[in-house]
């Protein structure tokens, strides 16, 4: 993912992304104060939300010239709650991220049911792939919700406050499981969150929305909790 000179926002900048190149294995987090332009940069990520200046490249392809049919096998997206649907199962929502792949009858093959499969028992709801959405935990969906991300086989997944809505022992469980994805099927994942302290836990790289510059600022190296307060969120 490269981003070249991009201005974020609507009808006015928000914050600037002068050169920005992200690769897969890594989990990047995305912080900043509320209203800073979190979701609107990563909706321009994702080629929903034209940005005012600048490109978005994956793979050296602009966003805006991707077909959606090939962006969706290139880029996933994990909203921040999920309350399920009745009569939906685990199953049943997991194997909805195989749609790209599925014939125009959106039937699935006996391929596509062992990448659901194998997706449900990498974590560990193998018990409740039958059950309905709507009768599992918040952090169960959440899960199941990462696994159709994974089942629709992208090399981006990006996740809007995933850990939002958890508890703090679902937060560490689903952090936990970001990373081992990033590193063991050499993803790169992006995620928007308030929450520093699982930032610094997990994360390989912090990209921090500095309101004060009107710039997104980088941290690969190690970087203390007081100092992303001082430089991003004192105002």
């Amino acid at each position: 993912l490269a981003l070249d000179n991009l201005h974020i926002g609507y009808k006015s900048v928000l914050f600037e992304v002068r050169d920005l190149k992200l690769s897969t294995g890594q989990l990047v987090s995305l912080i900043g104060p509320n209203g800073s332009g979190k979701t609107t940069f990563l909706n321009t990520v994702l080629g929903i939300t034209k940005s005012i200046n600048g490109e978005v490249k994956i793979e050296n392809e602009s966003i805006s010239e991707i077909s959606k049919a090939k962006k969706v096998k290139l880029l996933s997206h994990v909203a921040s709650k999920f309350d399920g649907v009745n009569h939906l199962t685990v199953y049943e929502l997991i194997a909805m991220g195989r749609a790209p792949y599925t014939n125009m009858l959106n039937r699935l093959t006996s391929e596509d049911h062992k990448i659901v499969s194998e997706i449900i028992q990498k974590l560990n709801l193998t018990e409740l792939q039958s059950e309905s959405t709507t009768n599992i935990s918040d952090g169960e969906r959440q899960i199941a919700m990462i696994g159709k991300a994974l089942a629709q086989e992208t090399k981006m997944i990006i996740l809007d406050e995933p850990t939002a809505f958890l508890d703090y022992s679902n937060r560490l469980k689903v952090m936990k499981l970001l990373k081992n994805i990033a590193i063991e099927e050499n993803k790169l994942i992006i995620i928007s969150t308030h929450n520093i302290e699982i930032c610094l836990e997990f994360s390989d790289i912090i990209l921090a929305v500095d309101c004060k510059k009107g710039v997104l600022r980088k941290y690969q190296d190690k970087v203390s909790k007081d100092e992303l307060i001082s430089e991003v969120f004192d105002m």
